[in-house]
């Protein structure tokens, strides 16, 4: 018989020495306050003696996926046929969507890829206490469920003709009448949906060649005209000489039934689950946003919630972003962003990794509470995470009071994983397309941009020789130049398409001031709108944007233009503007398109290059016209939030 216990026991299974006493290591000093001990082996079938051993009893096991002779995915198979109920998490340093996708239908408690660094650890550690303690729970609550069960056992003696001649105290519980009022009757009054059956039952049983025991299930109308489903028992007896006597079992079998119909739900949740993550993992960048939607539309109408949404982190303004979003026919729509002012408690538990359930919206703040969200509904909200960081997190929310179950939890928690799996390779996938299509522009540019002022120096340089008139050497000087001009621009753009460096918190106001100061802006005038605040940048390349759009309204300008920067206020980001001739609506896409430009002197690189730093931050940029009917440029750092606060008065 398994005991409850506080310390938890772990095989860790990896065909590598080293790294398997490593990992062992940082799992026994980053599990907190549980006493966590590591076995290591480096041998699958090893690790399936070790399990059958009568000597030893694991909690947990965790795996590395590739190894020699057995993979993590065949250990985990045979481990179910052993241990069906056993956590196990797939420990692998070969991350894929389709090894995570398979882990979850063979049975896996949890999938985690291995990466750089120590943090790890940390959260390896935390998963396993979380899937062990999950798993104790839901083994306790069956152990005392049968005893229950046993307790809650009603007991009754009737007599030849069927009628109660006693009941115990349970049985009158459970009734709901006065024992005085229960003594006398027959036993089909208390099932009169059953009379006829209950009569043939006793029939058969007090018949000389009867049976001596008759079971069958009915349900028992009590007191307050409630029905109950009940398995009933009665044995043959003999009482007072030859007067024949019976003695019945009552056992109310509601809750095992309610059991078992909660155990199908979480078996075709689970069959609900894989399929999303399969649809989601096979969706092509452009089916993304539509896999996404009808990924919680179908776990959201299986678990009878009323709404779901996705959300994304923005450490600039420390806010969960909606950025997906299904409602039932008359559901609620969850807010718009829920800010870490209102809401640290949520967004600290959230970067902990750790589940949030709440069985009462009253008691939460009015950031995440709405007019649309009734004080008794309830919320779950699941961290999503990437590179052991929060980058986002999936909520569901029902009107009406509803508890989540932990085994819902764990399953809605695989979902949100292969949301994040999703959105990230969504963005690796743009960010290669990107890297193809600048390829490409390269190769135009090389081919089409230098080979023009190439062609006007050989021309000018032979004109030179043939006529002696060295005058014709300073037209080939002003083409040299202008390939200089091309191959630095063209340079600099290859640059600008490589990740960022580090980030962190940049003041704006401080970009714009450096930016301004590297600049030849002649008579321009530069006007800060409002407080500017911070954004998490590559402070360096952020001041290269803002030099170049100021550049680029100075270029097109006269000399007095006037270039404003604010924020914006219906979307986290700002905005450069100019009052200058402006962009006209037609123009507005080609803009950022290398060689794109109207200037007599220009190389259309300058525009080309913001972009390429704008989208290699994760961000978006747009062109609009300003107030003044000069040039816009909106640079979003959040640009799949929807839209919150105020619109800009611009």
């Amino acid at each position: 018989m398994t005991t409850l216990r506080e310390d938890i026991a772990v095989l860790y299974v990896d065909d590598e020495p080293e790294l398997a006493t490593l990992v062992a290591t940082y799992l026994e000093r980053e599990a907190g306050e549980t006493a966590l001990t590591v076995d290591t082996v480096t041998d699958p079938h090893d690790a399936l003696e070790r399990l059958t051993d009568a000597d030893t009893d694991f909690d947990c096991v965790v795996s590395d996926y590739e190894m020699p002779g057995m993979n993590g995915l065949e250990l985990l198979r045979a481990v179910r046929s052993r241990r069906p109920n056993l956590p196990f998490v797939l420990y692998t340093g070969k991350g894929s969507e389709a090894v995570a996708r398979d882990a979850f239908r063979v049975g896996a408690t949890d999938y985690m890829q291995k990466t750089s660094g120590t943090d790890q650890y940390a959260v390896l550690a935390k998963r396993v206490v979380n899937a062990v303690s999950r798993n104790r729970a839901e083994e306790a609550t069956e152990r005392y469920d049968s005893v229950f069960e046993a307790l809650e056992t009603a007991v009754y003696v009737i007599d030849g003709d069927g009628r109660f001649v006693s009941v115990d105290d349970v049985f009158v519980d459970l009734m709901g009448y006065d024992r005085e009022r229960i003594l006398g009757s027959h036993v089909s009054d208390v099932s009169p949906d059953d009379e006829r059956q209950i009569r043939e039952e006793l029939d058969r049983l007090f018949a000389d060649d009867g049976p001596e025991t008759t079971r069958f299930e009915t349900d028992v109308c009590t007191a307050d005209d409630e029905r109950v489903h009940c398995v009933a028992t009665i044995s043959l007896k003999a009482f007072d000489g030859e007067e024949r006597r019976a003695v019945g079992t009552l056992h109310d079998v509601t809750e095992q039934r309610s059991r078992q119909d909660r155990q199908q739900y979480r078996a075709r949740l689970k069959d609900v689950v894989l399929d999303t993550s399969t649809t989601l993992m096979s969706a092509e960048v452009d089916e993304v946003g539509t896999k996404i939607h009808w990924t919680l539309q179908s776990l959201g109408e299986f678990a009878d919630a009323d709404g779901a949404a996705v959300y994304s982190y923005d450490p600039d303004v420390d806010a969960l972003q909606k950025t997906h979003e299904w409602t039932a026919a008359s559901g609620p729509s969850l807010p718009t962003a829920v800010p870490g002012d209102d809401c640290e408690w949520l967004l600290d538990r959230l970067r902990c990794f750790e589940n949030v359930r709440s069985t009462e919206l009253r008691s939460l703040p009015t950031s995440i509470t709405s007019s649309a969200l009734p004080d008794d509904g309830s919320l779950l909200a699941l961290p999503m995470v990437s590179n052991w960081s929060l980058v986002g997190a999936v909520a569901f929310v029902s009107t009406t009071p509803r508890s989540w179950s932990d085994k819902e939890v764990s399953l809605f928690g695989t979902a949100a994983d292969m949301l994040s799996y999703t959105l990230e390779r969504k963005q690796r996938e743009r960010r290669l397309r990107q890297q193809n299509e600048r390829l490409e522009e390269f190769a135009s540019v090389v081919s089409h941009d230098l080979r023009n002022p190439m062609n006007v120096v050989d021309g000018f340089v032979d004109l030179a020789r043939e006529t002696g008139d060295v005058s014709h050497l300073d037209r080939a000087v002003d083409a040299l130049d202008r390939m200089d001009t091309l191959v630095s621009d063209v340079l600099e753009l290859a640059r600008q398409g490589r990740t960022v460096g580090e980030t962190s918190p940049v003041d704006l106001t401080g970009v714009v001031e450096r930016a301004w100061a590297a600049v030849e802006t002649d008579g321009a005038t530069l006007e800060l709108v409002d407080e500017l605040g911070t954004v998490s940048a590559d402070a360096s390349r952020l001041t290269q944007v803002v030099e170049n759009l100021v550049r680029n309204a100075i270029e097109h300008g006269d000399d007095e233009v006037t270039i404003a920067v604010g924020p914006l206020r219906d979307r986290a980001g700002f905005y450069v503007e100019d009052d200058g001739p402006g962009i006209p609506a037609e123009d507005r896409a080609a803009v950022f398109e290398q060689g794109h430009t109207t200037a007599e002197d220009g190389s259309g690189f300058g525009l080309s290059i913001v972009e390429s730093i704008v989208e290699a931050h994760g961000w978006d940029i747009e062109v609009a016209e300003s107030a003044a009917g000069g040039a816009r440029f909106e640079i979003l750092t959040s640009p799949h939030a929807q839209p919150f606060g105020p619109a800009d008065p611009a």
